[in-house]
């Protein structure tokens, strides 16, 4: 007999009841972008360097300042105090990630006994 899962007879009595709405569906898609994110994450940590799953964190985060600055809105007018401030954002970010990356790689050539 075909026999539904138990996602699929809860998606149907949701559905039934009338409370798959946009906030149902909006949190399944966030839901699965997460899901497809961290398999990326874990998937580029498996396969490169430490190194490079910090520079590609980065480059991520200033993708995701600059595009929630423009489709997002909100802001205002861009005014060059905006401009400006995402800037200084995004190079810390990067000065974090190159200074924590330093940081290891100078204690990575101290052995047990150092103090």
């Amino acid at each position: 007999t075909d026999q539904p899962g138990a996602i699929t007879v809860a998606f149907h009595s949701h559905a039934a009841d009338g409370m798959l709405n946009e906030v149902t569906l909006w949190l399944m898609a966030i839901a699965c972008m997460e899901l497809l994110l961290m398999g990326t994450l874990t998937l580029c940590t498996q396969t490169n360097s430490a190194l490079t799953t910090t520079v590609v964190g980065v480059l991520k985060g200033t993708l995701a300042v600059a595009l929630g600055f423009v489709l997002l809105g909100g802001v205002g007018p861009t005014t060059a105090t905006n401009i400006v401030g995402i800037t200084f954002n995004c190079l810390g970010g990067v000065w974090y990630a190159f200074a924590k990356y330093r940081e290891g790689k100078s204690n990575s050539g101290k052995g047990p006994n150092s103090a």
